[in-house]
């Protein structure tokens, strides 16, 4: 079935019906390149021969319109009459010879009056002819491309279209429509056909979506949705002739099978059938299509008439006939693919050319710099004195949308142009915003040059302060002093909008790099100049927001501030910090599902702009949403996902961050390879920074749960120390005092832990219930009394239900089963481990399901009182790392299989067991076996059981998570 043609092909039909019985007629279908009316034409010639009738052919060609007679040459070349064949060559032969005499020799069809007489004569005898083949059987002359056609044959068709009223002859024809037409004779001939008798037009034009739903469907016999018919109509424009190209392309690539379903690859045919279309419309289509895929690069396509070189109306006719051949639409190409192809074509001269003379009407116009430098950098040259400007001025633009790869080439280009010296210094400091972003160690011999302006005070203030970011996030600590040092000496000189700059970045170390901004010691003087502008500049908000977070607790404003700024900041260059900020805010403020939202919207949207760098810094604060919200298998996927989207070094100190948050739910899950990988991804540069603290937090925590005490102890000390120096301790950050607790516990140093876990109850309030929750779980540990403890844990417990942090809240559960156990409370412990379990397994928390595997067992089986409430161990009474060793010990374990397990050294475990000898008095493993099998201690006192449980064994995950993102 031919689709969407059902229409033209009865048109054609009851012409060719009247031209059986001596009602001859002619026809031309006319449409747009690629519509199909070649293929129209084939088919109708097709049921022509079926029906006996003599369809004499020919096609036009450009090579061969100024050939006298060659279209009529064709038409009668393949008659099956070898005598009538021979005789109609000849006439035809002795006629344009003729003609060449009568036109003073030339070897074009022109017309004259002597040329006219001749073309006439010969077309009485070449009608004698067709007359005569009518005699046998309907005749159809059937021409394709007419616009092509010598002006001779086309005069004789005429001629013959005058004469068809009685005969039984018909004329089809296919015409390209080509509103531009410069040849006047020919559209001159053209309208006299359109007069005649019987005439009737036919038009071609694009499918529609069900057109092309159809022809699919017919393709691969399988029907197909609508939807993704619309999908393949929008590419192609609905031209038939692009759409058979784009199903060999999905041919060729293996997907025919799942072409009704899936997106279709744009590929080598379809590019092969753009670039037919637009040789076959012509050269002015060429060149125009070539002009768009130019300009397309800068999005300044109103300037298309002038670099094409027509006018106005003339370029939109020709733009308009593009469109309509299924290449355009809106004078944009369908598809990136079309695009590349008109560009690929371009040979390297005409391309520079084009670009050269782009940027140029673009500067001529006004137009902005980044515009212009697309096209300065795709011509790979810029002589001009103004492309310097315009060529860093783009550089910024591009490091504002984070494409660094232009704003590098944009660098490059700009230091071929020579210039003055302050002009070096200003590109120096270019190249150094560029490098750090992409590639920092390329940026380090241009550093010292600029450091050397900067002793000698050649820097203006806004390169200076321009300076700062970079060389903060690079962990450049040295250097940022140096230059705060000199913007100190130049306070009084700030114009208000270097002070609101200064000012941003002063903020926004505030929050990522307290400790730098504590030892620069800088004046507020810095800052104060511009304090109205700093309030209404979104870019200062978002770090204030997060700084005042950090250093005094998230307030009731804090959430509706945050949202405000989400709402009102665009995603661009500048505004990341501030937005980046404003999400970790609402982290602080235990609001993580509105992060949520927020953060997987800005996710899409820095996909969807192929920002890499924008991509990183929000996958990165996502992760931590995660870990938040207790969902650590995603915390990890997503954290690894973020380190892996820029190399090591364009991190800069935010390596610290997403490191940590993957230590953090790689210690959760019990995924020690992960965890223990994470330990060497750091640099000594970001424990000047928050990355820093949290580092130590989180390799804290992972020390903590390899038993190493004395190492996790220095960590989380050392962790809160930094917090206290820089002003920023809050357990809405980093709790890691109640990691500290853990510790101090298992050393049994109960005294310090219930002063540090009330230390941090102090701090906290039922308006975050997330720090309140692991506050009270904290204290819960460090409390004797069985009874107090419950109570405790039932209103961590009770918090929890209020955040979303679900580990927190397993971790809590799986306490409270343990303190059932020792108060006697046999029904509550198992409903309370029962829901424990489930929340472990929902959430992958395979230390404490091991924990809980463990718990389950009878009493008889664990005699030891394990849990962190019982009092005091006697010297006899095993450790926590003790009791795992023995348990496995006395199951039959070597000594290697027990390292491997508890992912400690040999050396240790036989450390181990040495000591429980000597606790135990036991001369061996088969003494070990006897003591759990046959011993079991007294309880310690009235209304104290022996506990089921290791409680303090496996990591407690108290305050498990991630500190904050910074702006990097």
């Amino acid at each position: 079935m031919f689709v969407e043609r059902r229409s033209q092909i009865a048109s054609l039909d009851r012409i060719f019906q009247q031209s059986v019985t001596g009602k001859g007629g002619t026809s031309l279908i006319v449409g747009p390149v690629a519509s199909g009316k070649t293929e129209l034409l084939k088919v109708f010639a097709e049921r022509l021969s079926a029906e006996g009738a003599t369809v004499l052919e020919a096609v036009g060609s450009p090579r061969e319109r100024d050939q006298a007679f060659g279209i009529l040459q064709q038409l009668f070349a393949a008659l099956p009459d070898r005598d009538e064949r021979t005789r109609i060559q000849q006439l035809l032969a002795d006629r344009a010879s003729r003609l060449i005499e009568a036109c003073g020799g030339e070897s074009s069809a022109d017309s004259g009056g002597g040329a006219q007489f001749l073309r006439n004569h010969a077309n009485q005898d070449l009608w004698t002819e067709v007359q005569r083949l009518s005699d046998r059987a309907p005749v159809a002359i059937v021409v394709d491309d007419l616009q092509h056609a010598d002006l001779a044959s086309l005069q004789s068709l005429l001629f013959f279209s005058g004469r068809l009223r009685s005969a039984r002859v018909i004329i089809v024809a296919t015409q390209l429509h080509c509103p531009l037409s410069s040849d006047q004779e020919r559209a001159v001939l053209v309208t006299e056909l359109l007069r005649q008798p019987r005439f009737r037009l036919v038009r071609t034009g694009p499918l529609s979506a069900d057109g092309v739903r159809e022809m699919l469907a017919e393709h691969i016999g399988v029907a197909v949705d609508q939807s993704r018919a619309e999908t393949w109509h929008r590419i192609t424009g609905g031209s038939p002739f692009l759409l058979k190209a784009l199903i060999e392309d999905n041919e060729v690539s293996g997907r025919s099978q799942t072409m009704a379903t899936d997106d279709p690859v744009v590929g080598e045919e379809f590019a092969k059938a753009v670039l037919a279309c637009l040789h076959r419309a012509g050269r002015r289509f060429l060149a125009t299509a070539r002009c768009v895929a130019v300009l397309s690069e800068s999005g300044s396509l109103g300037l298309l008439p002038q670099l094409v070189g027509e006018s106005e109306i003339t370029t939109t006719n020709i733009t308009d006939a593009i469109a309509s051949a299924g290449i355009l639409a809106d004078q944009q190409f369908r598809h990136p693919g079309a695009q590349l192809a008109v560009l690929s074509e371009l040979s390297s001269p005409e391309r520079t050319r084009l670009h050269r003379r782009a940027a140029d009407l673009l500067h001529d116009n006004g137009e902005p710099a980044c515009r212009i430098g697309v096209h300065l950098v795709e011509a790979g040259r810029a002589g001009d004195p103004w492309a310097l400007e315009v060529l860093m001025s783009s550089a910024q633009d591009a490091l504002h949308r984070d494409a660094l790869g232009f704003a590098a080439k944009c660098v490059r280009l700009a230091e071929t142009i020579p210039s003055g010296s302050r002009q070096q210094v200003a590109l120096a400091v270019l190249r150094i915003q560029v490098e750090f972003r992409g590639n920092p160690d390329n940026a380090t011999e241009q550093l010292a040059t600029v450091l050397e302006a900067v002793r000698a005070g050649r820097l203006d203030i806004d390169q200076m302060i321009g300076l700062l970011n970079p060389l903060l996030r690079q962990g450049r600590a040295a250097e940022a002093a140096l230059i705060l040092q000199r913007l100190a000496l130049v306070a009084d000189d700030l114009d208000d909008r270097s002070a609101a700059d200064l000012s941003s970045v002063r903020t926004w170390m505030r929050s990522t790099c307290p400790g730098l901004l504590v030892e620069a010691g800088t004046p507020d003087e810095l800052s104060g100049g511009a304090e109205v502008t700093v309030v209404a500049n979104r870019s200062v908000r978002g770090p204030a927001l997060l700084a005042d977070a950090m250093e005094f607790g998230p307030t009731e404003h804090t959430t509706p501030t945050a949202e405000w700024l989400l709402q009102t900041t665009p995603l661009h260059g500048t505004s990341l910090d501030s937005i980046i900020a404003a999400l970790l805010a609402l982290v602080h403020a235990d609001r993580s599902d509105l992060a949520e939202r927020w953060c997987d919207s800005l996710l899409r949207e820095a996909v969807s702009r192929d920002a890499r760098t924008w991509q990183a810094s929000l996958a990165a604060v996502r992760a931590e949403i995660a870990l938040r919200q207790g969902d650590m298998p995603g915390a990890l996927r997503i954290g690894l996902a973020a380190s892996g989207l820029l190399p090591r070094e364009a991190w800069g100190v935010a390596i610290g961050e997403v490191t940590s948050t993957v230590l953090l739910a790689a210690t959760a899950l019990g995924d020690w390879q992960t965890a223990d990988g994470c330990l060497t991804e750091r640099t000594d540069a970001m424990f000047d920074t928050r990355y820093g603290a949290q580092f130590l937090y989180a390799r804290g925590r992972r020390l903590l749960a390899a038993d190493r005490l004395r190492a996790a102890m220095d960590d989380l000390r050392t962790c809160g120390r930094l917090l206290r120096e820089w002003g920023i301790d809050q357990p809405t950050f980093l709790p890691w005092r109640a990691d500290a607790v853990a510790v101090l516990l298992r050393m049994g140093n109960r005294r310090q832990a219930a002063e540090l876990a009330a230390e941090q109850l102090a701090m906290t309030s039922a308006e975050l219930p997330r720090a309140r929750g692991i506050a009270l779980r904290t204290v819960a540990a460090t409390e004797t009394d069985s009874r107090a403890r419950m109570d405790l844990l039932l209103r961590a417990i009770e918090s929890f239900d209020n955040s979303a942090d679900r580990v927190e809240l397993a971790y809590a559960v799986a306490d409270l089963a343990d303190v059932y156990v020792v108060l006697g409370e046999p029904r509550r412990a198992r409903q309370a481990t029962q829901r424990a379990t489930r929340l472990a397994e929902e959430l992958s928390l395979a230390p404490l399901r091991r924990r809980l595997d463990i718990g389950s067992r009878p009493v008889e089986s664990v005699p030891f009182a394990a849990t962190s409430g019982a009092p005091e161990p006697d010297n006899d009474v095993l450790s926590a790392a003790e009791r795992r060793v023995v348990m496995l010990a006395a199951g039959g374990h070597t000594n290697r299989e027990i390292a491997a397990e508890l992912f400690i050294t040999v050396s240790t475990v036989e450390q181990h067991l040495t000591r429980v000898y000597r606790k135990l008095r036991v001369k061996g493993r088969g003494d070990l076996a006897a003591y759990l099998t046959n011993t079991a201690p007294p309880p310690r006192s009235a209304g104290t059981a022996i506990t089921t449980t290791l409680t303090s064994v496996e990591p407690t995950g108290l305050g498990i998570e991630l500190g904050q993102r910074g702006a990097a």
